[in-house]
């Protein structure tokens, strides 16, 4: 990588100079966006470890025949149980509930690369936000200088009695636009430096320029093979485990159809008669009236909302990737134009301009529009970059595939 602001003299040793792999670095350690994503997929791996878990069993004791009357008069009469029973889960419910929490669980891992790839991106755009606005402070720089020297040779030429004291008055005024445009870029640039180091959690940037192979372009790709890498992006992914999940828990549900059976093994003891014995028992609920047909209906259309999620998802993906290769191609275009045509004819137009003001032969009108010429195409050659840099961050993000 290089720095940019080309223009400006070079950076002294001391400058705290920021890249963007260092920029990433940070973000990848420091951000709460990725701290939350990684807690919640954590928290999610429990609950599949909390799925496969079988039900505990109950331990009962019972007491009977005592404190009444007659022969249930005394303790000595009591007749006593001790059991335990078990829920005994029927239709694969274990298995359909750990096998829907750990299609929730991957969906969450996928989730947190859905996260890290979103923060990259923003961090990305924020980072040429950064460059751009270092460049436009340097154009405004060489603007500030440049209208500064017109001054001066307007003022000589006043001092001289060649030109009107008008033309010095517009020399001031320009002279003064520039200096209000140049603190205007440096708060810009104070900004966007804010904004980047906040991605990182750290509200005062430690950097005081960005380096990024900013005027590096080549042809983009063919759409083709943007379009062909859709399938395997994290959001896809994502979007196909929680379909899954949502399968899974309507079979679940489904499943809950079926009731349950409860086995109880125990200890019987009669003191009255001094008899002893095993009891064995078991209880099977009647689905006479509660056969979850609510939950079923539920769950199958939250499965059926999940589909036309995940298809109107691969839609949403689909257009954007399609959109911001257009605006690649575009901005790549526009880029190439200015830098080969527009940007040398207006620098060859203002130096002739510049040159024949200082000879007496052009109107001071002529370099004032010479030079709002040349840093319009400037201006416009720096937005085309951060137009093809952010479209290709997009693409790249759309684009990006699970570890």
């Amino acid at each position: 990588m290089f720095c940019l602001l080309h223009s400006v003299k070079a950076q002294e040793p001391s400058e705290i100079i920021l890249d963007l792999d260092k920029a990433v670095y940070r973000v990848l350690k420091r951000s709460l966006d990725l701290s939350i994503a990684r807690d919640e997929a954590q928290g999610n791996r429990y609950l599949v470890e909390q799925a496969r878990l079988y039900p505990n069993p109950d331990f009962n004791y019972e007491v009977e025949n005592f404190a009444g009357n007659r022969n249930w008069k005394g303790w000595k009469h009591r007749e006593e149980r001790y059991f335990f029973s078990q829920l005994i889960e029927t239709a694969g419910k274990r298995t359909l509930r750990t096998q829907a929490a750990a299609y929730q669980y991957y969906a969450s891992l996928v989730g947190y690369d859905v996260a890290k790839l979103i923060i990259l991106n923003k961090l990305h755009v924020a980072f040429i936000n950064v460059v751009a606005a270092q460049e436009y402070l340097a154009l405004t720089i060489d603007q500030s200088q440049i209208a500064k020297e017109v001054l001066r040779i307007a003022t000589s030429k006043v001092e001289a009695g060649k030109v009107s004291i008008i033309e010095q008055n517009k020399a001031e005024v320009a002279y003064a636009n520039t200096v209000v445009q140049l603190d205007r870029a440096k708060t810009e640039l104070k900004n966007t430096a804010r904004r980047l180091s906040l991605l990182w959690a750290d509200a005062c940037p430690d950097f005081e320029r960005v380096c990024f192979p900013f005027y590096d372009i080549s042809t983009p790709e063919l759409l083709e093979k943007c379009l062909a890498r859709l399938c395997d992006q994290p959001e896809i992914v994502q979007s196909f485990f929680q379909y899954l999940n949502a399968k899974k828990n309507w079979r679940l549900e489904k499943a809950y159809r079926i009731p349950d059976v409860t086995l109880e093994l125990g200890y019987k003891a009669n003191y009255e008669d001094n008899n002893h014995g095993l009891i064995f028992g078991i209880s099977v609920p009647i689905p006479l009236f509660n056969r979850n047909q609510g939950n079923i209906g539920k769950a199958y259309y939250d499965m059926l909302k999940t589909g036309d999620q995940g298809r109107e998802l691969w839609l949403i993906l689909e257009a954007k990737i399609s959109i911001s290769h257009e605006e690649l191609l575009l901005a790549y275009t526009q880029a190439q134009k200015i830098k080969n045509i527009a940007l040398p004819s207006a620098s060859q137009a203002f130096e002739l301009a510049q040159k024949g003001y200082r000879e007496g032969k052009f109107e001071y009108l002529d370099v004032l529009d010479a030079q709002r010429t040349l840093f319009e195409v400037r201006e416009n050659y720096i937005q085309a970059l951060v137009n093809y840099h952010t479209r290709q961050a997009d693409i790249n993000y759309l684009n990006s595939q699970t570890d």
